[in-house]
């Protein structure tokens, strides 16, 4: 007996593996399960797709089976090889991610550019540690390097900023003092009387004399 019924079946959209299951119910009746699977798309993916079921008779599914399966079997194809096509770009990104990151080639800097690079973060290092006036010293020459000669100033007038009242402040600050008698000026003023009650008047030098010192 001759049938065309695989020659119907290549001519379906298949995309990946088609189980077909067929089963005799107790009527009398044929029941067909049809699922078409891929597994090169993810296992969420394949596990969603419900298989197609048919029941009818013998007759009914020689007439009519292929013109009912055609068109959800292109959609399932469709759907599966769309999927399939996701998987293989997540899994390109995934090792595209993984692969060693290539060592980035430095640019080269012509020797002025590095002097200036390497005095700039010389002073930023001192100004961190707040050593100002180090910084100040520090920066590149605003002559030397015209191109930067406005940042170079400010940056300058920035640090003189910080450290100017250092650099302008008298040497001696400190204000003078003198050493105070701790006296208690009642018993000051008995003494003087005392010393006044000593003298007496001499007449040849018109001057007082405390003759008490002579008399001991």
């Amino acid at each position: 007996m001759q049938t065309n019924f695989f020659s119907l079946i290549n001519q379906l959209d298949i995309s990946g593996t088609v189980k077909l299951v067929i089963a005799k119910s107790d009527n009398g009746q044929l029941v067909v399960s049809i699922l078409m699977d891929n597994e090169k798309c993810s296992p969420k993916d394949r596990k969603c797709l419900p298989p197609l079921n048919l029941t009818a008779s013998a007759l009914d599914l020689d007439e009519g089976f292929f013109e009912t399966i055609s068109q959800p079997m292109n959609q399932t194809a469709t759907f599966l090889r769309s999927r399939e096509q996701y998987m293989k770009s997540l899994e390109a990104a995934k090792a595209k991610g993984n692969s060693p990151a290539k060592d980035k080639v430095a640019p080269v800097l012509n020797p002025k550019e590095k002097k200036y690079n390497d005095l700039m973060a010389q002073s930023r290092k001192l100004e961190t540690e707040g050593k100002f006036k180090e910084a100040w010293t520090k920066l590149p020459d605003p002559i030397e390097f015209p191109g930067q000669a406005e940042l170079i100033r400010s940056k300058r007038q920035e640090l003189s900023e910080k450290f100017a009242p250092d650099l302008f402040a008298p040497l001696d600050n400190a204000p003078k003092t003198f050493p105070v008698k701790d006296t208690n000026p009642v018993e000051e003023e008995q003494q003087e009387e005392e010393g006044i009650d000593d003298l007496e008047y001499n007449e040849y030098s018109g001057l007082e004399t405390d003759y008490s010192e002579f008399e001991s």
